[in-house]
């Protein structure tokens, strides 16, 4: 009989030092509407995938961010095994863009990672990204399907910013 206690210590002592040393966790995001993440000419679009096309989904790659310190779970997210990040433009309003950039450079520097980086929260198994570089702006998803994955800062019927978020192995 194995000591619970013990294996989820040391299951938590583990998953600090991949924090630690910049690890690149796979997961799987979709919207509380059951709508997954494409690709399609290079934009990420949210829609629902059914058997035949479930295979186009999108994982997405992420990493905490070290240059933000412990505080607001600081994440850089990507897709396309973590070589193409979502960032936020510089302009008001900022839009949502994918760049050709590796997920594992980034997480070093907190002036130019700051645009890459989504702060995490999550109650009740529903999670949100708001953007660092625009606090009040979040990831959404359109409420109508196959549309662009962007960003908003006043969520209502329109728009979605609440998503499920499961890691893969």
């Amino acid at each position: 009989m194995g000591n619970s206690q013990g294996e989820e210590q040391l299951a938590q002592s583990a998953e600090n030092e991949a924090w630690a040393q910049g690890a690149v966790f796979k997961s799987r995001l979709w919207d509380v509407n059951q709508k997954s993440l494409y690709l399609q000419n290079n934009e990420l679009i949210a829609g629902y995938l059914q058997a035949p096309n479930s295979a186009l989904e999108e994982k997405i790659f992420w990493v905490r961010n070290q240059a933000f310190g412990q505080e607001n779970f600081p994440i850089i997210l990507s897709i396309r095994g973590g070589k193409s990040c979502l960032a936020c433009s510089p302009g008001s309003p900022p839009e949502l863009q994918l760049e050709n950039v590796n997920i594992s450079d980034l997480c070093k520097d907190k002036e130019a990672s700051t645009r890459f980086t989504f702060f995490v929260s999550k109650k009740d198994g529903i999670w949100r990204f708001e953007s660092a570089a625009h606090p009040g702006w979040f990831l959404c998803t359109s409420s109508k399907a196959n549309e662009p994955i962007g960003l908003i800062n006043n969520p209502g019927s329109s728009h979605l910013v609440d998503f499920y978020f499961q890691p893969e192995s």
